[in-house]
């Protein structure tokens, strides 16, 4: 297996979209109507407005078939503002298409159950600590991997590129958050150097400088 990092591309959005869906808790439960939804709350944004920050992992024996990724926003809150005024009303018609029923109707009980599924902001529920890390580490970062390609050492691979690119553009850290119930995650996170920062209401935020 040869692995090559690089720069994503506009035409990878269809290759990071299906990573996303699949990796999703929706994704393994097999509700295939829910896959855009899933992209643009956690991916389209990235692909389509920060794609100079996000980094794509090909497999070069499948032809150079995206098989993971890392995407990045370096300024959280710039991020923010721009997801609410670009890809947050993307995502309403997409949740209000998806609620449909057989008559063409809108069922309220699933629009609101998928509204507090997908549109919950975290900046919008960060503790005060939580914001002065943020500002501290302004960059943030969503990774994937297909689960055909898991302990391959690409997370790392992904990690390292990223990282690189943080320093060449000035960025002093970064921040993520992981569930505090995905144990293999935060094993991983903590392997990469990163440290345990914040836990609030089941997840947890790791810091890292670069």
């Amino acid at each position: 297996m040869t692995i090559t990092i690089r720069t994503m591309q506009l035409t990878d959005e269809e290759a990071i979209k299906d990573i996303c869906y699949v990796t999703s808790v929706w994704g393994r439960d097999g509700k295939e109507e829910l896959r855009d939804t899933i992209a643009l709350r956690w991916a389209t944004h990235y692909m389509r407005h920060e794609t100079d920050h996000c980094f794509a992992a090909v497999d070069d024996a499948l032809d150079g078939r995206v098989v993971g990724y890392l995407l990045c926003a370096p300024d959280t809150l710039r991020y923010d503002g721009e997801y609410k005024e670009k890809t947050l009303p993307l995502l309403k018609e997409e949740i209000k298409k998806v609620s449909m029923n057989e008559k063409g109707n809108v069922d309220p009980i699933k629009r609101a159950k998928l509204e507090a599924e997908f549109m919950v902001h975290p900046t919008s529920v960060m503790l005060p600590r939580v914001k002065k890390l943020v500002k501290a580490y302004p960059a943030h970062i969503h990774i994937d991997i297909y689960p055909s390609h898991h302990r391959r050492g690409i997370g790392r691979m992904l990690f390292a590129a990223h990282e690189e690119h943080l320093r060449s553009i000035g960025c002093p850290g970064y921040h993520l958050f992981v569930g505090s119930s995905n144990e293999t995650a935060v094993k991983f996170y903590a392997s990469m150097g990163m440290e345990d920062a914040v836990h609030q209401v089941g997840s947890i935020m790791f810091i890292k400088k670069v």
